[in-house]
């Protein structure tokens, strides 16, 4: 009786391991993708850039921009959110600096996280600006001035495209 137990579960093991091997070759179970925390995207963000801090506020070195931050606490002048890709979701914009150097990265959100962070553009008078998110835009300017860099959401090549918004000089 024994050794036809030991038969039994033999065999049933070999059909149990012949069944899991025919399912390797069943079309693969589509599961919902997880998006990372964004504590996470922004971590790999700073590691990327060895050296760099995510902008604050204090970074800021222009005094008209300076007293208008210290009027409105809730400006972020290197920080903003808003959906620039329109899918219905809240994307992050940060800026890294360092020096009067900044990386704008775009981070876009999910549902239940957040995607890799994506490099926009360089900068240099970093210290000087702000950034504003319009619609589907994000600006980085001085402040009270007319000089601008925009990249505003192509949704024909899921990307952004830089605008010049700069004026021309006058001959």
């Amino acid at each position: 009786m024994h050794r036809d137990s030991l038969r039994f579960i033999t065999i049933v093991g070999a059909a149990l391991v012949g069944t899991s091997a025919c399912r390797g070759h069943d079309a693969p179970v589509d599961r919902p993708i997880s998006y990372p925390p964004l504590g996470s995207v922004v971590a790999g963000m700073l590691a990327a850039n060895p050296g760099w801090h995510l902008g604050t506020n204090d970074d800021c070195t222009n005094p008209r921009l300076k007293e208008k931050l210290s009027n409105n606490p809730t400006y972020q002048a290197y920080r903003a959110v808003g959906d620039l890709n329109g899918d219905g979701q809240t994307d992050r914009v940060f800026m890294v600096v360092k020096g009067d150097s900044g990386k704008l990265y775009w981070v876009p959100g999910h549902e239940d996280g957040f995607d890799t962070h994506r490099l926009l553009g360089t900068l240099d008078w970093i210290k000087e600006g702000g950034i504003i998110v319009v619609g589907q835009a994000v600006v980085f300017g001085r402040f009270d001035s007319d000089v601008a860099f925009t990249w505003k959401w192509n949704s024909s090549t899921s990307s952004f495209d830089v605008v010049d918004d700069n004026p021309k000089p006058e001959n």
